[in-house]
C-alpha cells in the first residue's frame, strides 16, 4: 500500500501544529504524527514491531532492470 498523499499529511500536520499553539519548533514531529494518524485510519500497522520487520533480499540476478 502507498503512504497517504503529501497534501493530506501536510493538512493534518498543519491542523496538529495549530492545535498545539503554533510552536516555532518540532515541525517534523507534527509531520510524523500526521503520517501515523492517517496510516492508522487506513488500517496500516504502524507499530514498532511492524517497522522493525526486514524485507528478504532476493537472490542475485533476479531483479528486473
Amino acid at each position: 500500500m502507498t503512504q497517504p498523499h503529501d497534501d493530506k499529511i501536510r493538512e493534518r500536520a498543519y491542523a496538529l501544529w495549530e492545535r498545539a499553539g503554533s510552536p516555532s519548533t518540532h515541525s517534523q514531529d507534527f509531520w510524523r504524527k500526521a503520517e501515523r494518524e492517517l496510516s492508522e485510519e487506513r488500517g496500516l500497522d504502524v507499530s514498532k514491531e511492524a517497522a522493525s520487520v526486514s524485507q528478504p533480499v532476493p537472490p542475485a540476478g533476479t531483479l528486473a532492470r
